[in-house]
C-alpha cells in the first residue's frame, strides 16, 4: 500500500483567472434575485449622491466570485466556511480577477485557501479564507 498523497500543499495556487466584468445587467439580475434593490447598485445619480463615483456591485455578488473560482479549480471541492472582508467598493463594469493560494493544510484532505478579488489596477476589493475539503 502506498503513502497517502495530500490533496493540498501550502503555497499551491488556483489557476490564474481570466479578467471579467460584472455588468449592469448582472447587477440588476442579482438585485432582483436577492431582493437588494438599494439604488447605489442600480442608479448612478443615487450612488453619486452618497459620494460614490457611480453604481457599485453588491458585496455578496463580489464574494460569490470566490465560490466560482474554487469550483472551477476543483469541481468536487466542498466549501465548509467562507470568511470575507470587503476593502473597497467595486464599480459596476470594472474588470476583476480572483486569486487564491493554499494558506494552511489542516490534514490530507482539508485546507484553508486564502482568496482575493482584485480590480484591473490590482487593488484588493475583497479578501477571504475558505475552509475546503477535496
Amino acid at each position: 500500500m502506498g503513502e497517502v498523497r495530500p490533496a493540498f500543499a501550502v503555497g499551491d495556487r488556483l489557476p490564474a483567472s481570466e479578467p471579467r466584468t460584472l455588468s449592469s445587467q448582472e447587477v440588476a439580475a442579482y438585485a432582483e434575485a436577492s431582493g437588494d434593490r438599494n439604488p447605489i447598485h442600480l442608479d448612478d445619480a443615487a450612488a453619486q449622491s452618497v459620494g460614490l463615483p457611480g453604481t457599485i456591485v453588491h458585496g455578496m455578488l463580489v464574494m460569490g466570485q470566490f465560490e466560482a473560482a474554487l469550483l472551477a479549480w476543483r469541481p468536487d471541492l466542498t466549501i465548509h466556511t467562507l470568511q470575507t472582508r470587503f476593502l473597497r467598493p467595486l464599480p459596476v463594469g470594472a474588470s476583476i480577477h480572483v486569486e487564491g493560494r493554499i494558506a494552511k493544510v489542516l490534514d490530507h484532505k482539508n485546507a484553508i485557501v486564502r482568496l482575493s478579488v482584485r480590480d484591473g489596477d490590482a487593488h484588493a476589493i475583497c479578501v477571504g479564507d475558505a475552509t475546503v475539503t477535496d
